[in-house]
């Protein structure tokens, strides 16, 4: 029959409530139980919500503590839609399943396979479990302490500042990991500290509150039990934590105790004192829980293999620079460094991969603030100066990155890398990207050290160093610059006029042959990419080749 509301849930969270009374069998005996339905606006396209709201057989496997909401079918099922009315019966004969399963025992394992689930729910009326913790790298393989650092982090969306408090979990280093490096830089941090349990194993079954003598209970270790209390009375309370599943921490967190208490010296009670013997000893603790965070897990978790291990030097962090860094930042095991003089100014974020929030930073700073706030663990170096300085200083180093990727669209840099690569000073294979005016055309040099043609040159001309597999004729260069190429205010003010999707367009069609480049090196070669020939045509630009034999889209292959 159909209910105005379903008990605990919102009274506007369903366009319509059914209760629906039906049996299950027990040990060869009927119970009648009550279930409800909650139907969204979007039935029959999505499955109705079922509740089994009744305590009467305590917590079962699959059913949500509170308000007793069933977990049906797995995300992304798909199903007919043609009778609405057998999806309603197959949820129903789903849910008795359930419910009799969970009676009976037969899907107790659930609770262990599940366990993150049922963590964090409330069960006896304890805190809210703390779900915002991170722990960096491995388990522990014994039981330590570990540095916790707690910061705040603004909650977007809300019309109002709203913060949340989340936690990171690092093992006691001197030294300054990267990702700890990056949250102080960005946030106000708190150190504390944590006691990892390596011998904490958590129930079969729910529910998980916990007060201290149970946690010690669930320790096997006698050594580990003596840890927890000395830890505990050290602190007067504190953060421990354990491992809960392979990816995940669980733990409690004890607010400081007060030991002082009528009838007793001062001093003599310890904060166990007051948590095992006292009217503290039933209080049901805050859970936490957290996952785990590493490269290696991230890695698993999408590719399921760490790629290999890739070092990249990109040189111009402009349009094209910039944008690359975010198809090259897919490789789950890379490092970076990054080179350039410039700063971001307000006249780049139209075509750049930054915006309005990095604006005035050098821009070597803002892409490795980027690179950072994605994986916050990886290694960026970055150099605010002139390439050519730094391949001279640092010659050994940028000689041990996987590839160079040179998009400065600056003529003399390009022609001092080829030089060092023809002169061996330069010795890993390079790309040289850059578009034309327009978009008309996009290109992309391909220069293998070990596979490079004898008198290497890119141009046609090398007094007007134009390079020879331009799809704009060189006499629009040469004679019609001011047609493509602007100027703001200034002395080194000089643009070409291009926009951020020719930029997303030139990326996209290069990638592919960048990253197969990068895994099976072969002989230098040149590619062009064919963009806005129809803007050639309405302002009646010369190209070096007819227009019907080209195609917008296409990457043409040619040697260098």
């Amino acid at each position: 029959m159909r209910v105005e509301e379903i008990p605990d849930v919102r009274t506007d969270y369903y366009a319509e409530q059914w209760k629906v009374i039906t049996e299950v069998d027990i040990n060869d005996k009927t119970k009648e139980i009550e279930l409800y339905f909650g139907f969204k606006k979007s039935f029959p396209y999505t499955f109705p919500d079922v509740y089994f709201p009744s305590k009467v057989f305590g917590y079962l496997p699959h059913i949500e503590s509170v308000g007793g909401k069933l977990c049906l079918m797995a995300d992304g099922t798909n199903y007919p839609i043609d009778n609405p009315y057998e999806i309603i019966r197959h949820c129903l004969r789903r849910a008795k399943i359930l419910i009799e399963q969970g009676i009976k025992g037969e899907n107790i394992d659930d609770f262990n396979a599940e366990i993150n689930s049922y963590w964090v729910r409330v069960y006896n009326g304890e805190p809210d479990t703390f779900d915002y913790w991170l722990m960096c790298g491995d388990f522990p393989i014994e039981t330590c302490t570990l540095k916790v650092l707690l910061y705040d982090q603004r909650l977007l969306g809300t019309k109002k500042s709203k913060t949340i408090t989340r936690a990171l979990l690092l093992p006691q280093n001197d030294e300054e990991t990267a990702i700890e490096r990056y949250l102080k830089c960005h946030n106000k941090v708190e150190e504390t500290e944590a006691l990892f349990i390596k011998s904490v194993c958590v129930p079969q079954k729910t529910p998980y509150c916990l007060t201290l003598q149970e946690l010690l209970k669930y320790t096997s270790s006698t050594e580990d039990r003596k840890n927890i209390k000395r830890y505990i009375n050290t602190h007067h309370g504190g953060i421990i934590v354990f491992q809960l599943s392979e990816t995940t921490i669980g733990g409690i967190y004890i607010d400081r105790v007060n030991t002082k208490k009528n009838g007793f010296r001062c001093n003599k009670l310890t904060a166990c004192d007051v948590l095992l013997r006292f009217e503290k000893k039933k209080q049901l603790l805050e859970r936490q829980y957290g996952k785990l965070y590493s490269s290696h897990r991230i890695a698993m978790r999408t590719a399921g293999m760490e790629m290999t291990k890739q070092r990249f030097v990109i040189a111009g962090l402009g349009s094209i620079g910039s944008n690359l860094t975010y198809f090259l930042s897919g490789w789950n095991n890379t490092d970076f460094t990054l080179i350039d003089i410039e700063s971001l100014q307000a006249e780049n974020i139209g075509r750049h991969l930054l915006g309005f929030h990095y604006l005035y930073q050098n821009k070597v700073d803002a892409v490795a603030d980027y690179l950072y706030s994605i994986r916050p663990e990886r290694i960026v170096q970055t150099y605010n100066a002139v390439f050519q300085d730094v391949v001279i200083d640092n010659n050994e180093e940028l000689n041990s990155h996987t590839a160079l990727f040179l998009c400065t669209g600056d003529v003399m840099t390009e022609k001092f890398v080829v030089d060092a690569l023809c002169e061996g000073y330069i010795k890993r294979p390079t790309f040289i990207l850059w578009l034309e005016p327009f978009g008309i055309a996009g290109h992309l040099v391909y220069i293998n050290p070990e596979q490079m043609p004898k008198n290497l040159t890119l141009y046609n001309d090398e007094k007007c160093m134009l390079y020879k597999y331009n799809l704009l004729a060189a006499t629009e260069y040469i004679t019609h610059a001011d047609r493509f190429t602007k100027k703001d205010a200034g002395c080194n003010g000089e643009y070409s006029l291009y926009s951020g999707n020719d930029v997303t367009l030139l990326l996209s069609a290069f990638y592919p042959h960048i990253n197969q480049l990068i895994q099976q090196p072969q002989k230098s070669k040149c590619y062009r990419w064919v963009g806005n020939i129809n803007i050639a045509i309405e302002k009646k630009l010369k190209l070096t080749v007819e227009v019907k034999s080209v195609k917008f889209g296409e990457v043409q292959e040619f040697p260098l």
